[in-house]
C-alpha cells in the first residue's frame, strides 16, 4: 500500500484506528450507513441521560425533601455535588480519551453511570444521595467529551453538521425536555416510586446503550505513548472547584467574602496551570496548540455566550411561570415544546441547506432569532403579569429556531481544525468552557433575577396596598387596622421577595397570621398574588436584558469564526 493511503497505526492516532485520509485528503469513516447512524444515536443517548439528570433533578427537588427529609443545605447539594464534579472532571476525561481509548472512556462513563442512578433510586438517608450525585456527575464527565471525540472520529468537516444538529436537537430535549420528563415521572408516581423514578428510568436505558455501544462504536486503543499529566490534573480540578463552588453557594449565603476570595485564587490556580502546561513538552493535559486555531479559540467564546444565556434563561423563565405566574410544573414543562420542535426541525434544515450555502451567516442569523425572541418573550410578560402557555408560542418556537440554527456549525466550526489525536482534549476544553459558561451564567442571571425582584417589590406593594385597604374596609375591618395590615403586609412581602426563597413566608406573614377575622384572609391572599406577580413580572423583563446582552456579544465573537 502506497503512503498516501496506508492506514495509521493506533500508536499514531491515540484514538479510534480509523481509516487514514485517502487520496486528496478524502475522509474516510471507521464505519458507515446504518451502523454509522445506530452509533450516533447510542452516543446522544449518553448525552441526553447526562442533560436530563440535571434538569429532572431540579424539577423533583420538593418531592426528594419530602420522601428522605433533606434539608435545604441537602438539597442544594444534590445540585452543586453534581455540577462541581462534573465541571472538575472534564478536562480529565477528554484527556483519558485521547490516551485510553474514546470508545472504552464511553463505556466506562456510561457503566458507571448506570450504576449510581440504580444507587441513587435507591438511596435512604440524604447523605447517601450527595455522595452518589457526585460520583455520579463524574461519572457524566466521563461520557461527555467522548461524544463531541466520537462525533469528530466518525463523521468527515462537510458531514458534521448534520450530526451536530442531531446533537442540538438532543441539547433541547435535555434543557427543555427535561423539567417535563421530570414533572410527568414524578407526579405519575409509577409503582409508588415518586421521586425514586427520575434516577430509576435510566438504569434500563443506560444498559442498553452500553450493549449497543460495544457493539456498534469503532475500536479503540490506549497510546502508550501518552501518560496523564497528575500535577496539571490537580491544578486544573483545583481551579475548577474553586471557581464553581461559590458561583453555586454564594447567592443563597448572600455572596459572603470568602465567595469572591475563592474566584480569584482559582484564577490564579489557573494561571499556574496555563504555566505548566506551556513548559510541559511531554503528554499535557491540554496541548497549547490548540489555541494556534483561530475558530477553536472564537468557538471557545461564542460558545461559553451562548450556552450560558440559553441555560441561564430557561432557569429564570421556569422560576418565573412556577412562582410568580402559578404555573404547575407539568405546564411549565409544556411551554417549552415550542421550543423543542423548532431545535431539530431548523437544525435539520442548518445542516442540510443553511450552513452549505451561507456559511457563518446562518449561524448570525440563529443568534439573532434568539435575540428577536428575547425582545419578543419581554413585550409579551410586560403586557401582563398572567402570562397565558399560548401567548409564549410565538417567542419560544422563534428561540428553539434561533439555537437550531447556530448550535449545529457553532461546534462543528469550534472542533474543524482540531487534529484527530487532540480530539478529546479539545473535546474536554470544550465542555469545560460549556460548563463553566453555564454555571457562570446560572449564576450571574439568578443573581440578577432574584435582585431586580428584591427592588421591584416596593412598587409591587405601592400598587397593591391601597387596593388592600379599602378591600379590607369594605370587609368590615376599621380604618386604622387595615392600616396597619396594610403596613405588615408591605413589610411582610418585601421580606419575602427579597429573601433566599421568594416562596416561603416570613414567620407570622402568611395570609392567616395578617388576618384579622372572617372574610380579610381571602382579600389578603388574592392581593398578596397580585403583587408577587407584578414583582416577578417587572423582575423578569430585567432579567431577559441579560440574555440579549449575552447573545448581542456571541454575535459579535462570530464574526472571527471562518467564513465556511
Amino acid at each position: 500500500m502506497s503512503d498516501d493511503t496506508r492506514t495509521p497505526s493506533s500508536a499514531e492516532t491515540g484514538t479510534v484506528q480509523a481509516p487514514a485520509p485517502a487520496p486528496h485528503d478524502e475522509f474516510v469513516p471507521p464505519v458507515t450507513g446504518r451502523k454509522r447512524t445506530l452509533a450516533l444515536v447510542v452516543v446522544l443517548t449518553g448525552f441526553v441521560l447526562d442533560l436530563l439528570d440535571i434538569t429532572i433533578v431540579n424539577i423533583a427537588l420538593p418531592s426528594i425533601r419530602d420522601g428522605i427529609d433533606a434539608t435545604a443545605a441537602t438539597m442544594q447539594w444534590l445540585v452543586a455535588g453534581y455540577a462541581l464534579a462534573f465541571a472538575s472532571m472534564l478536562i480529565i476525561s477528554g484527556r483519558l480519551g485521547d490516551i485510553v481509548g474514546v470508545r472504552r472512556m464511553f463505556l466506562i462513563g456510561v457503566a458507571g453511570f448506570t450504576l449510581t442512578s440504580l444507587l441513587a433510586g435507591l438511596a435512604q438517608t440524604p447523605e447517601q444521595l450527595i455522595v452518589l450525585r457526585f460520583v455520579q456527575g463524574a461519572m457524566g464527565a466521563i461520557m461527555v467529551p467522548q461524544v463531541y471525540t466520537l462525533i469528530q472520529l466518525l463523521y468527515a468537516p462537510k458531514e458534521r453538521g448534520r450530526a451536530f444538529a442531531a446533537m442540538s436537537a438532543a441539547l433541547a430535549f435535555g434543557t427543555v425536555g427535561g423539567p417535563l420528563v421530570g414533572a410527568l415521572l414524578t407526579t405519575a408516581d409509577i409503582a409508588g416510586l415518586g421521586w425514586r423514578a427520575i434516577f430509576l428510568v435510566n438504569v434500563p436505558i443506560g444498559i442498553a446503550a452500553f450493549i449497543a455501544a460495544r457493539v456498534l462504536l469503532p475500536e479503540s486503543e490506549a497510546n502508550r505513548r501518552e501518560r496523564l499529566d497528575l500535577v496539571g490534573a490537580v491544578l486544573i480540578t483545583l481551579a475548577v472547584l474553586l471557581l464553581v463552588y461559590p458561583l453555586v453557594q454564594g447567592r443563597e449565603q448572600n455572596w459572603p467574602v470568602w465567595t469572591y476570595a475563592s474566584m480569584v485564587s482559582g484564577l490564579l490556580v489557573f494561571a499556574v496551570f496555563v504555566q505548566h502546561q506551556r513548559t510541559r513538552t511531554d503528554s499535557p493535559l491540554v496541548p497549547m496548540s490548540l489555541f494556534r486555531h483561530r475558530s477553536f479559540n472564537a468557538g471557545l467564546v461564542v460558545v461559553f455566550l451562548f450556552q450560558g444565556a440559553v441555560m441561564s434563561f430557561f432557569l429564570v423563565i421556569t422560576i418565573y411561570l412556577q412562582i410568580g405566574v402559578g404555573y404547575s410544573i407539568l405546564r411549565a414543562g409544556l411551554s417549552g415544546l415550542p421550543w423543542d420542535i423548532a431545535v431539530p426541525l431548523l437544525g435539520w434544515l442548518s445542516a442540510r441547506a443553511i450552513t452549505p450555502r451561507i456559511g457563518r451567516t446562518g449561524l448570525q442569523l440563529g443568534l439573532v432569532l434568539l435575540i428577536a425572541s428575547m425582545f419578543w418573550f419581554m413585550w409579551v410578560i410586560a403586557s401582563t403579569p398572567q402570562v397565558s402557555i399560548w401567548q409564549l408560542l410565538v417567542p419560544m418556537f422563534i428561540g428553539g429556531a434561533g439555537m437550531g440554527m447556530t448550535f449545529p456549525p457553532l461546534m462543528g466550526y469550534s472542533l474543524a481544525d482540531v487534529p484527530g489525536n487532540q480530539a478529546g482534549s479539545a473535546s474536554g476544553v470544550v465542555n469545560a468552557n460549556y460548563q463553566i459558561g453555564v454555571t457562570l451564567g446560572i449564576a450571574a442571571c439568578g443573581t440578577l433575577f432574584f435582585s431586580l425582584l428584591a427592588a421591584q417589590t416596593p412598587h409591587a406593594t405601592a400598587t397593591v396596598v391601597p387596593e388592600l385597604r379599602a378591600d379590607l374596609v369594605a370587609v368590615g375591618v376599621a380604618d386604622t387596622q387595615a392600616v396597619e395590615i396594610g403596613d405588615r403586609f408591605r413589610d411582610c412581602l418585601e421580606s419575602q421577595l427579597g429573601g433566599a426563597d421568594p416562596t416561603l413566608p416570613p414567620a407570622g406573614c402568611d395570609s392567616a397570621g395578617l388576618a384579622a377575622g372572617s372574610g380579610t384572609t381571602a382579600v389578603i391572599e388574592q392581593r398578596s398574588v397580585e403583587a408577587s406577580q407584578i414583582g416577578f413580572q417587572r423582575a423578569m423583563v430585567g432579567t431577559l436584558w441579560y440574555s440579549v446582552i449575552s447573545f448581542v456579544l456571541a454575535l459579535v465573537g462570530s464574526f472571527l469564526l471562518p467564513r465556511r
